[in-house]
């Protein structure tokens, strides 16, 4: 068996090779492994120098991401993220660039990539048939992830942090919209 593994280890301790391997093994075999090995990796993996190592590293290698612009058939994104900047965040939030993804994804209804600075919305909601409060709402989500920053706490990544979470249910139309996606 062969297993590669990014440059960013170049100077990893032994400690986090030997965790990896179980790790890996362990997902191969099915088995499971003490705790303390997926902690010894992801103590190593989010450390402030690893993170940025992997931020440079998605950046110069990555393809260029093509984004398929803001404006849709029927949803403007920019006019969304404006709107919603004024009303929500005092026009705080500097604008990413914006962009509906590549096909009518109902797995991922939004992601914003920080290492293009790029939020993406999914081609779903370009639709005459979803309200805008949803499109709104899935935006709004959006640029949280832009004004609030992901946390290491107990050797986990934590994305949508408690003060996100928080600020998520001063959308207006909060409930409205979470119940809509649920029937989708």
């Amino acid at each position: 068996m062969t297993i590669r593994v990014s440059d960013i280890f170049v100077d990893a301790p032994v400690a986090v090779y030997q965790s990896l391997a179980l790790i890996l093994l362990a997902k191969l075999y099915r088995k499971k492994i003490d705790v303390c090995h997926h902690r010894t990796y992801r103590t190593f993996i989010l450390t402030e120098d690893i993170q940025e190592r992997a931020r440079i590293v998605r950046t110069d290698r990555s393809r260029s991401r093509r984004t398929r612009g803001s404006r849709g058939r029927y949803v403007d994104l920019n006019r969304v993220f404006d709107r919603l900047n004024c009303e929500y965040f005092e026009n705080g939030l500097t604008k990413p660039q914006l962009s509906w993804s590549a096909k009518e994804t109902r797995y991922v209804l939004g992601r914003f990539d920080l290492t293009h600075n790029t939020i993406f919305i999914s081609r779903v909601f370009d639709s005459p048939e979803v309200p805008s409060y949803v499109t709104e709402y899935v935006m709004f989500h959006e640029m949280l992830h832009v004004k609030h920053q992901s946390r290491v706490l107990d050797s986990r990544l934590i994305v949508h942090t408690r003060e996100f979470r928080v600020e998520e249910k001063r959308f207006g139309l909060y409930n409205e919209a979470k119940l809509w996606l649920k029937r989708v």
